[in-house]
């Protein structure tokens, strides 16, 4: 799914340890944000897989990772209005 959405080739395997690397910096980065752990994201909501939304969030920052591979960036960015901090907002507990 990863690969999918950064339009790469499932052939293409040269940088499936960064891919990785990176789907684990979102999940982490993910789960800080709601506080919970890595393996609570797909209990979220009573479930038994990560919410839909939380899986696009996660996706966005996953292609935001990869396709600014420093620390700065010299154009203007823009944050999507309903982008990743938007889903993972509607699962944050604010009662904690």
């Amino acid at each position: 799914m990863a690969k999918r959405h950064l339009n790469i080739e499932p052939s293409y395997t040269d940088e499936d340890p960064y891919i990785e690397t990176l789907i684990t910096v979102a999940e982490e980065k993910t789960a800080k944000e709601l506080c919970v752990s890595v393996e609570e994201l797909a209990t979220i909501d009573g479930g038994k897989n990560i919410p839909a939304p939380l899986v696009q969030a996660m996706l966005l920052c996953l292609g935001a990772y990869y396709a600014n591979r420093e620390n700065t960036a010299y154009a203007t960015l823009k944050e999507i209005p309903q982008g990743a901090k938007y889903l993972v907002d509607l699962y944050r507990d604010y009662s904690k």
